[in-house]
């Protein structure tokens, strides 16, 4: 199964992981979390394989060179697809979860605007610092616009938690060097069954909103 898949990186990429690792960084959902494994990979790139801080520097560069442009169009596009029925459903299910967290945050008292905006920061920054799917760039910039953060402030607690997150998948990367592989299809098995249990647990309150509905 690795060997077909690197056979299949070779046609594509040829020996040029530096722009495979680039390319798939821009991925949502994949970004730099599954970019970093992939560049190191010696199975996919034998020699070619990039060093720790190569494939951390492509991939977070990669992964960020978005930031601005999913930060600028996320807000339009989100309200323009809620504008069509068939596309509520897929907006709903993609950020039913950000927007009750971000209904929480929004609604804390705190003694300053200043501290409350640092506090939304900081929850962005951290959101999008941890290495599991679902919690990166892409995600992370629609939480910061559900909380209200202007532009630039969204761009610094996203960048910042990117990095954050591209040193503790590049540290865990060092420490197994010859199990990047396997670490990347780790983060590919862990992607499949976050979304199916998000699924899963959307379509039960879903259901469960419609039981209230009618009981009412």
């Amino acid at each position: 199964m690795t060997q077909e898949i690197a056979d299949f990186i070779v046609q594509i990429f040829g020996s040029n992981a530096l722009l495979a690792t680039f390319l798939l960084a821009l991925f949502p959902v994949i970004e730099l979390k599954g970019a970093i494994p992939f560049g190191m990979s010696i199975s996919f790139w034998g020699e070619n394989a990039l060093s720790s801080w190569s494939a951390l520097g492509i991939a977070f560069l990669g992964s960020s060179i978005i930031i601005p442009l999913v930060a600028l169009i996320f807000r339009p596009i989100i309200k323009w697809l809620e504008n069509y029925k068939f596309f509520q459903k897929i907006v709903s299910f993609v950020t039913d979860d950000i927007k009750n967290t971000s209904t929480i945050i929004n609604s804390y008292n705190a003694k300053t605007e200043t501290r409350k905006t640092l506090l939304k920061m900081l929850a962005v920054l951290i959101f999008v610092s941890f290495p599991v799917p679902l919690t990166g760039i892409w995600s992370g910039t629609c939480f910061g616009i559900l909380l209200h953060l202007d532009f630039w402030q969204i761009f610094l607690s996203v960048l910042i938690g990117n990095f954050i997150c591209g040193l503790i998948v590049t540290f865990v990367c060092m420490i197994f060097p010859s199990s990047t592989t396997i670490i990347l299809y780790v983060f590919i098995s862990l992607l499949f069954l976050m979304i199916m249990l998000k699924t899963m647990l959307h379509f039960i309150k879903k259901r469960k909103k419609k039981k209230e509905e009618k009981a009412e």
